[in-house]
């Protein structure tokens, strides 16, 4: 089983927000979809490898671009 592309590109998106973020309150929020989208993952039994793992593929990575696009993100 693998981690399905819309949690991936979610999870990718918030950490570009959370990098993008400016003042310490809009970090907290940005941080905050961080962890609910780690913790969506982590409840369909995917551990703490298979999330870093969303972040050093280049495929997922450009995936993730093309929906940002097909998207307007």
């Amino acid at each position: 089983m693998e981690i399905p592309d819309n949690l991936k590109f979610e999870y990718l998106l918030s950490l570009d927000n959370h990098i993008e973020a400016k003042g310490l309150d809009k970090r907290k929020e940005t941080m905050k979809k961080i962890f609910e989208i780690t913790k969506k993952i982590a409840d369909l039994g995917f551990g703490e490898n298979d999330i870093k793992g969303i972040a050093v593929d280049e495929e997922v990575y450009v995936k993730y671009e093309n929906w940002r696009i097909d998207n307007n993100i």
